[in-house]
C-alpha cells in the first residue's frame, strides 16, 4: 500500500500522476472529496470493481455513484432529457451533491451495474462532481469515471481521518491519499432528477432551500413509501374499491411495508363515508372499506403519489389539466400497460344504480387490478431498490 499526505488545496502534481496510474492498473484509491474520504477505481475495470465490493463488504444489488470530471462527458455516456436538467446542474456542480439521472443511452459500465445480475442496465445512475482540489485535478488528468462511495465499511461510521479509515478497511486498498481530517459533514445531498418535483432521497451537506434558490425550482424531502393513488369523481364508490381491492392483493407480499394505497376524488364534495352499496360489495368479497372518507385531491397528494390510476378519462383529463407537471405518472388503469387502445378506456360510475351494477363495477376494477399487478410490483421493486442505494 503506498501513501501520501498532501496540502489539500494545492495537491502534489506527482502525487496525482500516481493516483492516475494506480487506477489504471486496476488498483483502489482512497482519496478526499468535499464532502467525506471515498474509494475509488476505474468504473470500467470489472475486476477492480468487484474487489471494491468485497473490500466494503456491499450488497451486491448497489451499484455505486461516479465522479465524473464534468457535465460533457455525463452528457456523452447518458444523455439529458429534458435539456433543462443539464441547465440546472450547471448551477449545481460542482458541489456536494449526487445527482441521480436516467441512464437515457443505456449505457452498460461495470460500476453502476448490479454484481449479482451481470449485463444489466442500470436505469438510474448516481453522479458526483466534488468541489475539491484533488478531485478537480484528478478529473483533469483522468477523464473517465471513477467510482465514489465512501471509505468505510458498508453500514459502518463515515471516517473523516485516515487512520479510521485503516481501522476499517486495513491495508487492501492500494493508494492513500491523505488530506488530513475532514470537516465533520452528512455527505453529499442525494437527490433523483428522474422524479418531478425532484425528490431528495438523502439529506446532506447541501440543503433544500440552497438547491431551490439555486435553480428556482421547488424539490421534496424522501417518501418512504411507494404511494398508489386511485382517482374518481366522488371518492365514495369507484376509487375506495379500488384502494381496497389494491390493499387485498399486496397485503401478503413482501413489498406490504413500503407501499401506501389511498384514493381520491376530482370533485370538491363534503366529507363523506364510501356508499353503502359499495361498502356491502366489497363486504361480500372480503375487503373492508367501511372506514373510508372522501377527499379532494390536491397538490400534496399528487406530489407524493409514485403512481396515479384514474378510473375514468374525464379523471385523467382533469388531472393532467391542473397537474400537468406530473403528467408521467398520472395514468389510465384500464390503458395503462396495454399495447392497443381501448374503445372504452373508463370504468362506469355506479352512483344511482343497482347492486348488480355495483358489483359489475366491482368485478371489473378487479380484473384491471389483477392484470396490472405485475407491472405494479416491477414498479414497486424498482423503487426499493432506489431507495435502498448507498453512495
Amino acid at each position: 500500500m503506498k501513501y501520501y499526505k498532501i496540502n489539500p488545496q494545492d495537491p502534489d502534481p506527482n502525487v496525482l500522476k500516481e493516483t492516475v496510474t494506480v487506477l489504471e492498473k486496476g488498483g483502489i484509491v482512497v482519496y478526499p472529496t468535499d464532502t467525506l474520504y471515498g474509494l475509488g477505481v476505474d468504473a470500467y475495470n470489472k475486476k477492480a470493481i468487484k474487489r471494491l465490493y468485497t473490500i466494503k463488504n456491499r450488497s451486491l444489488n448497489k451499484p455505486t455513484s461516479l465522479m465524473m470530471p464534468d457535465l460533457q462527458l455525463v452528457k456523452e455516456i447518458f444523455g439529458f432529457k429534458p435539456a433543462s436538467l443539464e441547465r440546472e446542474l450547471k448551477k449545481l456542480f460542482p458541489g456536494r451533491l449526487t445527482a441521480l439521472i436516467a441512464n437515457h443511452l443505456h449505457k452498460r459500465i461495470p460500476a453502476i451495474e448490479r454484481l449479482d445480475t451481470p449485463g444489466s442496465v442500470q436505469e438510474k445512475v448516481g453522479i458526483r462532481i466534488p468541489d475539491h482540489p484533488f478531485c478537480r485535478e484528478l478529473s483533469k488528468m483522468y477523464d473517465s469515471p471513477v467510482t465514489s462511495t465512501s471509505a468505510n465499511l458498508s453500514g459502518a461510521e463515515n471516517p473523516l481521518v485516515i487512520s479510521e479509515i485503516i481501522g476499517q478497511l486495513g491495508s487492501k486498498v492500494d493508494l492513500i491519499i491523505d488530506a488530513g481530517q475532514l470537516s465533520p459533514s452528512r455527505g453529499s445531498t442525494i437527490i433523483d432528477f428522474t422524479r418531478t418535483p425532484y425528490l431528495i432521497l438523502r439529506a446532506g451537506d447541501l440543503s433544500a432551500k440552497e438547491i431551490e434558490r439555486k435553480i428556482n425550482k421547488r424539490v421534496v424531502s424522501k417518501y418512504d413509501k411507494f404511494i398508489i393513488t386511485f382517482v374518481c369523481s366522488g371518492n365514495i364508490c369507484r376509487s375506495p374499491m379500488a384502494m381496497g381491492i389494491m390493499r387485498r392483493m399486496l397485503e401478503r407480499t413482501k413489498y406490504r411495508p413500503v407501499i401506501k394505497i389511498q384514493s381520491a376524488g376530482t370533485l370538491r364534495l363534503p366529507r363523506q363515508m364510501a356508499d353503502h352499496t359499495a361498502i356491502d360489495v366489497c363486504l361480500e368479497n372480503g375487503v373492508q372499506i367501511g372506514d373510508h372518507f372522501s377527499q379532494h385531491i390536491n397538490d400534496h397528494i399528487v406530489e407524493e403519489s409514485s403512481l396515479i390510476f384514474c378510473l375514468a378519462q374525464n379523471h385523467i383529463n382533469y388531472l393532467h389539466k391542473h397537474f400537468p407537471e406530473h403528467k408521467k405518472k398520472i395514468v389510465l388503469l384500464k390503458q395503462w400497460k396495454r399495447k392497443e387502445n381501448l374503445f372504452i378506456p373508463s370504468i362506469a360510475d355506479p352512483i344511482g344504480h343497482d347492486k348488480d351494477f355495483f358489483k359489475e363495477t366491482y368485478r371489473e376494477i378487479h380484473e384491471e387490478i389483477k392484470r396490472v399487478l405485475p407491472f405494479l410490483l416491477a414498479e414497486i421493486k424498482k423503487f426499493t431498490r432506489v431507495r435502498d442505494l448507498q453512495f
